[in-house]
């Protein structure tokens, strides 16, 4: 233990003297040198590490339109919220050729899921009505698509507290119109003098509109009494409608026999044909059989008739000889045969 303790103590007695040689006055800048070197990496570090933190440095982003009625209160910065969360900010801020006030929208991309082609973007105040206006884009219409890059948001109207001022300011100027329109005929028909005053100020209306009530109420009772015959003409067809269906009913049962007998007969009436045709098709046979009968028979004669001319010619022949000639008969002892041939 004790030698180790001394091998230390020698050790760091060489160090020092050691340090003792070295030039420190040349060493100076290399030092000076690697300090700084070190405070800009750590500079660089801390500031790469804060612009992350806050979302400028490694943030992966896409770009949106949309075309809004007014722009007031908008301004190049101002944040894109959904639900009060900040996703993006308004990039660009420009007019269109119809007057309509178009933004570009820079959206952190990890937020891009969530807006579709049914979301709808509008102005609002984020915190109070004196705050200043965000983007607002509300998702909660669920749409089929998905918006890329440069895609165009529905556009919606602001809701803010100006937008409602405006919109009760336009509304009272219509009821003010209306209650000065109104103002006007009531002022025509209390003035006698004025074409509605006095066809109001007149009897003649009202007795037109009597005479007119009266011929209704005349047109309503003969309408009435209408009603009244057309409902025993439906009780008359309702007590006669069970027999009608009946006679219906058995003139059916009738018709439905009449064609069964129908395809009765007509099956007869098939199996008689088809009988017919058997003993045509017999017939057209036996007249074949005959037609070959008289064949054969015609063939016999003409070979007899050919037999007897050879026979007549050999005896014309045999007759020639001189020692027959006197024996052979001058005239044919068959008188029927001679006729017939």
């Amino acid at each position: 233990m004790v030698n180790i303790e001394m091998e230390i103590f020698l050790h760091y007695k060489i160090m020092f003297k050691l340090f003792r040689y070295i030039d420190w006055s040349e060493l100076s800048g290399l030092l000076v040198g690697a300090v700084f070197a070190v405070v800009v990496c750590v500079s660089i570090f801390i500031l790469v590490a804060k612009l992350q933190q806050e979302g400028i440095l490694g943030k992966k982003e896409y770009n949106l339109y949309c075309d809004l009625v007014t722009g007031q209160g908008l301004r190049k910065g101002t944040n894109v919220q959904i639900n009060g969360v900040d996703i993006g900010h308004v990039e660009e801020i420009s007019l269109t050729e119809s007057g309509f006030v178009r933004l570009k929208l820079i959206l952190d991309v990890k937020y891009k899921g969530w807006i579709t082609n049914k979301s709808v973007v509008y102005a609002t105040r984020d915190q109070n009505i004196i705050s200043e206006r965000v983007i607002n884009i509300d998702i909660s219409q669920v749409g089929d698509k998905i918006l890329s890059d440069d895609d165009y948001l529905i556009a919606g109207s602001a809701q803010d507290i100006e937008t409602v001022l405006k919109t009760a300011s336009e509304l009272i100027d219509r009821i003010s119109k209306l209650v000065i329109a109104a103002d006007t005929l009531l002022k025509l028909v209390i003035d006698t003098n004025t074409s509605v005053g006095a066809l109001l100020g007149s009897r003649v209306i009202y007795n037109r509109l009597d005479y007119a009530t009266g011929k209704l109420n005349n047109l309503l009772t003969d309408v009435s009494g209408i009603m009244f015959k057309v409902d025993d003409v439906l009780k008359t067809v309702g007590n006669g409608m069970p027999k009608a269906t009946a006679f219906a009913d058995t003139m059916t049962i009738g018709v439905m026999e009449l064609m069964n007998n129908l395809n009765s007969l007509t099956s007869k009436a098939s199996a008689l044909i088809n009988s017919l045709d058997t003993t045509m098709h017999d017939a057209r046979n036996m007249v074949s059989g005959l037609s070959n009968v008289m064949g054969t028979t015609s063939n016999i004669i003409t070979d007899g008739s050919q037999t007897l001319n050879r026979a007549d010619d050999f005896i014309g022949g045999v007759s020639k000889f001189w020692f027959l000639r006197s024996k052979i008969p001058q005239k044919d002892s068959i008188p029927f045969l001679e006729d017939t041939w």
